[in-house]
């Protein structure tokens, strides 16, 4: 009986996070946009120019690499108070300082995952093998991980 309303609690709760818009704060929706014009530049640069490109976090663009710049009070990493989505709960997946990505002209990719937050919202950023984006943000009044 216990696990039955544990499971209508969180199925209830998925369908309010769908339900509930609420937007993003502007410095974050700023950092959506940033993270997603730095992956298409990233993936265009790689597929011109027929080699690998880095997209870097927290440094200056150089030749074969392309500079994320996140917005004044956006900070990279997951601050503790919020859980690893549950893609990446049983990952092993620990944390720190977000590593560079390495994109390839094939529209492949270094597999990796970036934290970003201001404030109590956060924005985890997955890419995988295949190039594929995952873009997810934390909705800390329902305590829950929403694609973006």
């Amino acid at each position: 009986m216990r696990l039955a309303g544990s499971f209508l609690l969180d199925h209830l709760a998925r369908v309010a996070v769908h339900l509930l818009p609420a937007p993003l704060s502007p410095p974050l929706r700023a950092a959506q946009a940033e993270l997603r014009r730095s992956l298409h530049l990233a993936f265009r640069l790689a597929a011109t120019h027929r080699r690998a490109v880095v997209l870097e976090p927290c440094r200056r663009a150089m030749e074969g690499s392309v500079a994320v710049r996140l917005p004044d009070g956006v900070r990279w990493g997951r601050p503790k108070t919020v859980p690893l989505p549950p893609s990446l709960s049983g990952s092993g997946w620990r944390g720190g300082r977000p590593r560079p990505i390495t994109v390839m002209p094939e529209r492949r990719a270094a597999a990796n995952v970036w934290f970003l937050h201001h404030g109590r919202e956060a924005l985890c950023l997955r890419l995988d093998l295949h190039g594929s984006i995952e873009l997810l943000r934390y909705r800390p009044l329902l305590g829950a991980w929403v694609h973006c």
